[in-house]
């Protein structure tokens, strides 16, 4: 994985690739055709606030057959004032589109402010096609990769007379080629997009003004940074100018930003935005776009994917299969299309991968993309040098600009890791090659987590400065800044890999009958790892709870508990038992003090308590006194622990993750709760 060191924002701006490539759902196909993912599905249009005037519409209403509601605060109404244009009332109901008034000089002149219907050809962006050109007045386009075993065979289109643009007309498509190694796409036109973009824009903006700008600078102050996968030149450009703007985007934006702003605390007059239809409607723009998806259809998909209350596995899928039908899977390096594309393209690419392998670790589930088919190389500093704002104006310093790229880059190379557990222990493959291995399961995960448990140390190791919690001295530094805040996510990442490993050792233990010495080693360190991790969250500050943490965060901050259950109810001993115990009370009370300042971690208190409740069905454990009186072998003969021990079992476990050690006793096999092991000793089980 390359590192990124720093990046040098390009001072061009790269046309706008937010084009809207869909029109209303409603005039492709029947409104019931679409799945919906909401449990209180509406329309986009019926997403307008419930505010409309008394009397007639105003005339830029009327003509749209949209609902006209006022903002009393400019007095205008939400709809002109987000178009930046005069709200008249000439006009009266008698008067609109349906009996097809004639309207008069100063009325004829209002379409021609509208930019979809003037935007030359030059203008146009080209978001992701291989360059696909984009037609005045056609901006719904989408591509579709055309695969081997399709119906167009690859050799023939080889031989396609090609225009300027590598393209090729055949029936009502185009056929762009985009690269010497049959790499093809097909350019798919429908009908021009008419006043439904415009409704569309207004219904979302109205459902969240006055706030619709100060959301777009939150979400370029908290969420980009880490989570690069828009251009900012270009959303700012076409949001400013309310042209070429996808309103699914717009909608997905507005969605992940609300939790930034403090609506209403500064005026009575002022309304709160409407949460719950702004989901909505922005769930069914996606879903109504996923049958024919474009670039902005991925970027929305997945920014509505990081809020944990829309992240399910079945949209999951839908967005994985719309990158494919975009060739997001494959290796642009070499298409024919300008750099930023490519790295648009990667930077997509590797997000949705990220998405695809956490949503199969949170949702249980299989993930959808295999290393046989993903050709996607690394990302590179020049990927990123469209992605932040460029120029005088840019609010952003280029340490806070590099800052990003590194977060991201070394989440994907963590990503890529946690797909190799899964691969390696959570398959059903692998399920039934551990059961059939008997007694010996558990040193055959030991074999198999090593190469994992290297690379996690790697991982961990390669981190830069930029990147970990603590200072040199091993605290937390004083100052929380944006950027530091946003490691918290990368960190806690860090700590559910390390889990999801050893959850596999420890279950093993208790089906596999390993000699004691071999569970006192595993179960060991677990502990330490279990105690890091508690450790961890226990010195969150509430700037950092308050920051952009991903869907995954909600299921990680679980899975920490989960842990600690799963060592209490295998533990050998009361003894043992009480001890997760106890750090489990721990654990749920830190959750609940965070939960303050981090609504998704109640998702980690009612897993906790659930787990808790489901508890009182485990049998009681002998204690320590009773186990030693039945065996054979006294506890007090268990040799001691060290780092060669250790590493015959799983590799060379050195370093300690972030800094966080454990801070209390290190329970080893069937020692009391109060013994502790030598720091060297205790080192030698960690990373």
């Amino acid at each position: 994985m390359a590192t990124v060191i720093t990046i040098q924002p390009s001072t061009a701006s790269p046309a706008s690739p937010y084009t809207q490539t869909h029109h209303s759902p409603d005039r492709r196909r029947p409104q019931t055709s679409t799945p919906n993912l909401s449990p209180s599905p509406i329309s986009v249009n019926s997403t307008l606030p419930r505010l409309s005037r008394d009397g007639a519409s105003c005339d830029a209403c009327l003509r749209r057959k949209s609902r006209c509601a006022m903002n009393d605060m400019v007095n205008k109404c939400y709809s002109c004032d987000f178009h930046r244009q005069d709200c008249t009332f000439t006009l009266t109901a008698g008067d609109g589109p349906t009996k097809k008034r004639k309207l008069s000089e100063s009325v004829r002149e209002e379409p021609a402010k509208r930019p979809v219907q003037s935007v030359s050809t030059e203008e146009v962006a080209r978001p992701g096609h291989c360059h696909a050109m984009i037609r005045p007045g056609f901006f719904n386009q989408t591509t579709q990769h055309i695969g081997l075993t399709t119906e167009l065979e690859p050799a023939l289109l080889d031989f396609l007379p090609l225009d300027e643009y590598d393209e090729f007309s055949v029936s009502s498509s185009r056929i762009r080629r985009c690269a010497d190694d049959h790499t093809f796409m097909r350019v798919v036109n429908t009908v021009p997009v008419g006043d439904s973009q415009a409704v569309s824009l207004d219904a979302i903006e109205s459902l969240v003004a006055p706030y619709g700008s100060t959301l777009i600078e939150k979400f370029f102050e908290h969420v980009h940074p880490s989570f690069p996968i828009l251009m900012e030149d270009a959303f700012r450009q076409s949001y400013r100018e309310r042209r070429q703007l996808s309103p699914l985007l717009l909608a997905a934006v507005y969605v992940l930003t609300l939790k930034f702003v403090d609506v209403g605390a500064s005026s009575q007059t002022a309304r709160r935005p409407d949460s719950a239809r702004l989901e909505s409607a922005a769930l069914k723009l996606l879903l109504d776009s996923l049958p024919f998806p474009s670039i902005s259809t991925i970027q929305a998909g997945l920014l509505l994917t990081q809020k944990s209350t829309l992240a399910t596995s079945s949209l999951n899928g839908q967005l994985v299969t719309a990158g494919f039908e975009l060739g997001l899977h494959q290796d642009c390096t070499n298409w024919r299309m300008k750099t930023w594309e490519k790295g648009l393209r990667k930077r997509l690419a590797w997000a949705l991968y990220m998405q695809d392998k956490w949503s199969a670790l949170v949702h249980g589930r299989p993930s959808h993309i295999f290393a046989f088919n993903w050709t996607v190389k690394d990302l590179v500093e020049q990927d990123f040098s469209d992605a932040f704002l460029s120029g005088t104006h840019a609010p952003h310093d280029e340490a806070a600009v590099g800052h990003g790229p590194l977060l991201f880059c070394h989440m994907v190379a963590l990503t890529t890791i946690l797909s190799d557990i899964l691969d390696r222990f959570y398959t059903l493959q692998a399920a039934e090659d551990f059961h059939a291995a008997g007694n010996a399961r558990t040193r055959i995960i030991l074999e198999k987590a090593k190469p994992a448990q290297i690379r996690l140390k790697d991982w961990f190791s390669s981190l830069p400065a930029a990147l970990k919690m603590e200072s040199g001295s091993g605290e937390l530094v004083e100052t929380i800044t944006d950027e530091l805040a946003r490691n918290g996510a990368l960190h806690l990442a860090y700590f559910a890999t390390e889990i999801t490993l050893h959850r596999c050792i420890v279950r093993s233990l208790a089906t596999d009958g390993s000699d004691s010495y071999l569970a006192h080693i595993c179960r060991s360190a677990a502990k330490t790892r279990l105690i890091s991790a508690m450790d961890f969250v226990n010195r969150l500050r509430p700037a950092h709870l308050r920051s952009f943490w991903p869907a995954s965060a909600r299921t990680s901050f679980s899975l920490i508990g989960s842990f600690g259950m799963l060592l209490r109810i295998t533990a050998p001993t009361t003894e043992e038992s009480e001890f997760y115990r106890l750090r489990l009370c721990e654990y749920r009370w830190t959750l609940s003090v965070s939960h303050k300042n981090a609504a998704f971690m109640g998702f980690a208190l009612e897993s906790l308590d659930n787990a808790t409740a489901l508890d009182k069905h485990v049998p009681a454990k002998p204690s320590i006194d009773e186990l030693m009186a039945s065996s054979k072998q006294a506890t007090s003969r268990l040799p001691p622990m060290n780092a060669a021990t250790y590493d015959e079992a799983m590799g060379d476990p050195d370093g300690i993750p972030g800094g966080t050690g454990p801070s209390s006793s290190v329970i080893s096999g069937l020692a009391s709760p109060a013994t502790s092991i030598s720091d060297d000793e205790n080192e030698s089980l960690m990373m």
